[in-house]
């Protein structure tokens, strides 16, 4: 990013002194040439306000990362076939089974969360239901290189974010996987008519025993939300063909309500002595529709007068709280609510001061939601709580559903699968599951790491030159010793000659001058004795591997004072024994007690 330049130094400040600048003009932001130029090339389609390491994460890296997420799929399958008796995978003990997945894929971590997820959530109480629901990508995603992030299990409840970016060390990429539990998931391949059986229908008929019953529909803007209430719309037209009822259609817009069956005429919310929202001045049709496209008509029209602006990013972004309330005749109400969609910061750049006012109540509204539900929940839990359904014109027209104990609610989280809005997906399941204690618990992550580069050694380890062997450390074991730095000019053959104490020694700190005369002493941070002894055998198992990749059953090493190490493999003792030759005897025990212990990791 080209940022503004720096104000020019004074010229009259003495030779060693430093003025100090003023701390106003420091933190003031000037619009120079260079800062509006940036802005010009951020208008395009590239969206260049997003945090830089995403950005270059997204483009530079996207195969690798897409490579991460479909290795993640394959592991999900083989912990999926473990559970079930006649697969061969039941045989193997979990551990094992995360073993490896860390050996093949480096992702044992990944199967141990996957492990703690392989049974559905047991729901609490039959009156409310989390759900989420992931659209496919869409064609203009596709062509920008986008890619699905979002791996979603139907059986189990599971969704799961692949969350790639830059580590801050700059030497490899960090794969965060963040892992959900709702009570029903459905992933981009059900389509709207499953959805409404699985989902609407059973609402319906709660409905038309005479009680209450209502879908929210949450989530970022531009991820479904008026799609899946105008599907819910279209089949519910269908089912209620000749059956009587009353239809208000009404939208809350910041702090007023407007009817849509009126021109959006105002109206206001009056409670009466029973505490019971009343939406005076609404206007209620009574029907009985002979046909789908009876109800349906009447429908298209009021979702017509819906108030829409075009946001940065979605062109028809929907700005209010949509709440469809249909009344059978049975006294039973059916109701659907679309809420607006969320945005980020750098999402409403462009907004006006009018439009920065209307989102603002839009997310207070969205959060005295979630305190609702959050307070209903214990509740439901037989714990104290109060609702605190006044704080908004939404909670309060939303109040039976945290009041009354026979109202069903499906709380539905409507998920985009691309890596640009993984952060809003990722925000609306964290919300969602929020709302329960018994889902917020369940909720787990875990961190896989990659190494930047492919490293493909094409000849033998003790050939390797000090570029090869930093190559190698890179991209060993998962990018496991990326960060490390070894000593300079050292070689494979060096590396091979140092034990396993030999390499934790050489994480030693120690106070030393640096190269240059004038750039003073430079300190070499060292890590715990525990921590070095650590790093020193898994580096040590690292290089011992990569090394017998290129040995014979009868070859040593050249040059280096090594016995074979196929021999040294079956008799750990054997193979420390020499190549501790001419060491101390205490020296010579550790060794021992390493190759025992390097035996147990080969096993």
């Amino acid at each position: 990013m080209v940022g503004p330049p720096a104000p020019p130094a004074e010229p009259n400040v003495a030779a060693g002194e430093e003025e100090a600048m003023p701390l106003e003009e420091v933190a003031r932001h000037i619009q120079t040439e260079a800062w509006e130029h940036q802005e010009e090339a951020w208008a395009g389609d590239y969206d260049g306000r997003q945090h830089w390491s995403m950005r270059e994460v997204y483009r530079l890296h996207r195969d690798r990362l897409q490579d991460a997420t479909g290795c993640f799929d394959r592991v999900a399958a083989m912990v999926s076939m473990s559970a079930v008796s006649t697969s061969p995978f039941s045989r193997l003990d979990p551990l094992l089974l995360a073993r490896i997945a860390e050996f093949v894929l480096s992702l044992g971590p990944s199967v141990v969360m996957l492990l703690a997820s392989q049974e559905p959530p047991r729901k609490v109480h039959h009156s409310l239901t989390f759900a989420a629901r992931k659209r496919p990508l869409l064609g203009f995603e596709l062509s920008a290189g986008d890619w699905d992030c979002v791996s979603v299990d139907m059986d189990l409840g599971r969704v799961v974010c692949h969350d790639g970016r830059m580590h801050r060390s700059g030497r490899r990429l960090e794969m965060l996987q963040k892992m959900y539990m709702v009570d029903k998931a459905f992933d981009h391949t059900v389509d709207d008519e499953q959805f409404f059986q699985e989902v609407v229908n059973p609402l319906l008929l709660h409905a038309k025993q005479g009680e209450g019953a209502s879908l929210v529909c949450y989530g970022q803007t531009g991820t479904g939300k008026t799609h899946t209430l105008r599907g819910s719309l279209d089949r519910l037209s269908r089912e209620l063909v000749g059956t009587e009822l009353s239809l208000m259609f009404f939208e809350v817009h910041g702090k007023k309500c407007y009817d849509l069956l009126q021109e959006r005429k105002e109206v206001a919310l009056r409670a009466d002595s029973s505490e019971r929202v009343h939406v005076r001045g609404a206007v209620t049709k009574t029907l009985t529709p002979s046909a789908a496209e009876d109800l349906m008509q009447v429908l298209e029209e009021a979702l017509a007068l819906r108030t829409s602006e075009a946001t940065e990013r979605n062109p028809m972004s929907s700005r209010s709280h949509a709440i469809c309330c249909l009344e059978l005749a049975g006294g039973g109400v059916l109701r659907l609510v679309d809420l607006a969609g969320s945005e980020r910061n750098y999402e409403t750049h462009y907004m006006s001061a009018q439009q920065h006012r209307e989102s603002a109540e839009i997310n207070c509204s969205l959060m005295a939601l979630k305190d609702c539900f959050r307070e209903h929940a214990k509740l439901i839990r037989k714990k104290p709580g109060r609702p605190p359904y006044r704080a908004s014109r939404l909670t309060q027209v939303l109040r039976s559903c945290f009041t009354d104990p026979n109202h069903r609610t499906v709380i539905l989280a409507t998920l985009s699968p691309t890596a640009t809005d993984l952060i809003h997906s990722g925000n609306s399941l964290h919300h969602v599951t929020q709302m329960s204690v018994q889902l917020s618990n369940r909720r787990g992550e875990t961190a896989i790491f990659l190494p930047l580069a492919e490293f493909q050694a094409d000849r033998p380890v003790w050939e390797w030159s000090t570029e090869e062997v930093h190559s190698w450390l890179a991209v060993a074991d998962g990018g496991r010793f990326a960060n490390l730095v070894l000593p300079p000019h050292i070689t494979g053959a060096s590396l091979l000659r140092l034990s396993s104490m030999g390499l934790a020694n050489v994480f030693a700190g120690d106070l030393r001058q640096a190269r240059v005369e004038d750039e003073g002493q430079a300190w070499n941070e060292a890590a715990d004795e525990e921590a070095g002894a650590r790093i020193g055998r898994r580096l040590f198992a690292a290089i011992r591997r990569e090394a017998i990749r290129w040995l014979s059953d009868d070859q040593q090493l050249p040059g280096i004072p090594w016995a074979p190490w196929h021999a040294a493999q079956d008799d750990p003792n054997q193979g420390e024994e020499a190549n501790e030759e001419g060491q101390g005897q205490e020296e010579q025990e550790e060794a021992n007690e390493e190759g025992q212990g390097q035996e147990e990791q080969e096993e």
